[in-house]
C-alpha cells in the first residue's frame, strides 16, 4: 500500500463525489435540450446509470477482486441513501431503478464486450433516452455533448489508481 493510497470507503466517498448526480432543466436548456421537470428526472437517472456502469467497470479493473463487493456495496448504498433527496429522480422507487439499471448494465457490457469505445456506449444511452421520449432526434448532438461532460470516464480509473 503506497503512502497515497485509500481504504475501499474512502474510494467510494471520492467515486460518488465526482460523480454529477442530478441534471436539471436549466443545465439542460445550456446544452440546447428542452425538457420538463420530468424528462430532466428521467434523463438524470439515465446518466446516473451510465456512470455507474462505469464506476463498476473501472472498479472492477483497477481494485483487487476483495475489496470489489465492499466498494460496490458502499457505492450503492450512498446512491440509496441520496435517493430522491440529492439526487432528483421524481417519483420513481430505488427498487425500480436498481431493476432498470441492472438492464443498462448488461445491456453497456455487451457493447463494451463487443470492443465499443466509451462514446459508443454513450452514444446508446443517447438512443434510448430519445427512444424514451426524453429528447428529440434534433438534440441527440447535445445529449452526447452532455454526457461526455457528465459522464466522466476517464476519471473514475484514475481516482481508484491508489486504492488499495
Amino acid at each position: 500500500m503506497s503512502d497515497n493510497s485509500m481504504t475501499p470507503r474512502q474510494a467510494a466517498v471520492v467515486l460518488v463525489a465526482a460523480m454529477p448526480i442530478g441534471v436539471s432543466v436549466q443545465q439542460l436548456e445550456e446544452y440546447g435540450i428542452e425538457a420538463t421537470t420530468e424528462q430532466a428526472q428521467a434523463i438524470t437517472q439515465e446518466v446516473l446509470s451510465l456512470n455507474l456502469f462505469w464506476i463498476f467497470a473501472a472498479i472492477e479493473a483497477h481494485i483487487p477482486q476483495k475489496y470489489q463487493p465492499a466498494l460496490s456495496e458502499l457505492i450503492v448504498g450512498a446512491i440509496e441513501a441520496g435517493w430522491g433527496t440529492t439526487i432528483p429522480v421524481g417519483s420513481v422507487s430505488w427498487t425500480a431503478y436498481l431493476n432498470e439499471w441492472q438492464e443498462r448494465r448488461r445491456r453497456y457490457k455487451r457493447l463494451v464486450e463487443e470492443g465499443v469505445s466509451p462514446l459508443a456506449v454513450s452514444a446508446e444511452a443517447a438512443t434510448l433516452m430519445e427512444e424514451n421520449h426524453l429528447v428529440r432526434e434534433a438534440e441527440r448532438r447535445n445529449l452526447l455533448t452532455l454526457l461526455i461532460d457528465f459522464v466522466p470516464v476517464d476519471s473514475y480509473g484514475q481516482l481508484l489508481e491508489d486504492v488499495g
